[in-house]
């Protein structure tokens, strides 16, 4: 069956589920183009790497505002999308783009889907058993905020000392001076998901092992950084850092290796 591709949002208008592709900082931007698919019944999946916008909300007032300025500094997309038809979603695909207008996929698709609020009727339920009906591999979860945290520990570790260093995921870990630098980041991330709540993370040891599937991988940072696309620094670095300075938990090295990673792009493409 061959997909119905449309440009304009508006000749589609609004839709039951949306599933929304844009990178974090991409966000405020595209906000416009897909305003037209969204009614108040509309659930919104947004299909994020890293800290999504909608984290804080629902938590209480102890974190202090529930806007993350790292990914919504104007509160723009909080704004747009109510929180309680967002369903988080933490994405386990593989592809780059090696041409414009091409993505190629590396076979892996799956996706752990959540409530960020209190659950709501059947709705989370509903829409995993759609897409696997679409064939894609999906599971619910009852704990959304620790998925994110699960694959943030290898994004925050993995992703700017790739963009710094240029190494795959492979060869960083490989490295002993490297490796010991992405455990530091990643102790870090562990230590502010604990001022969170967030318990029963891996073992440091364990995340750093590495799948088969993972040997000789370009993290989605260093492609963006050979292609001169922005960074995805704020969702990944940036919110973590503004997370640690909330719970009072020092976050130096996050901080330090996504700053050299914002200059290492400065100075290779200087714009």
């Amino acid at each position: 069956m061959a997909a119905q591709v449309a440009t304009d949002a508006i000749s589609v208008g609004v839709q039951d589920l949306v599933l929304v592709g844009f990178k974090a900082h991409d966000w405020a931007s595209g906000l416009d183009s897909i305003r037209p698919l969204i009614g108040p019944s509309t659930i919104v999946l947004p299909m994020l790497n890293g800290i999504p916008w909608w984290y804080l909300q629902g938590l209480g007032a102890q974190f202090g505002d529930r806007r993350l300025a790292s990914v919504d500094a104007s509160g723009a997309i909080e704004a747009s999308i109510p929180a309680d038809q967002v369903l988080g979603c933490v994405v386990y695909i593989g592809a780059n783009r090696p041409a414009p207008n091409v993505i190629a996929w590396n076979g892996r698709k799956r996706l752990v889907v959540g409530e960020p609020l209190k659950p709501r009727d059947s709705r989370l339920a509903d829409v995993v058993a759609l897409l696997r009906a679409g064939g894609v591999d999906s599971e619910q979860t009852e704990d959304i905020r620790t998925e994110v945290w699960q694959k943030l520990l290898g994004n925050a570790a993995y992703n700017p000392l790739s963009a710094v260093t240029g190494a795959t995921v492979d060869k960083i870990v490989g490295d002993p001076a490297v490796r010991a630098v992405a455990k530091s980041i990643m102790a870090e991330c562990v230590a502010v998901a604990a001022a969170l709540g967030i318990e029963n993370l891996p073992e440091l040891e364990a995340r750093l092992e590495l799948p088969p599937t993972l040997i000789g991988v370009k993290t989605s940072m260093l492609q963006d950084m050979e292609a001169g696309r922005p960074l995805e620094l704020g969702a990944i670095v940036g919110a973590v850092a503004e997370l640690g300075r909330r719970t009072g938990v020092p976050t130096p090295l996050i901080a330090c290796v996504g700053a050299l990673a914002a200059n290492a792009w400065q100075q290779r493409w200087g714009r």
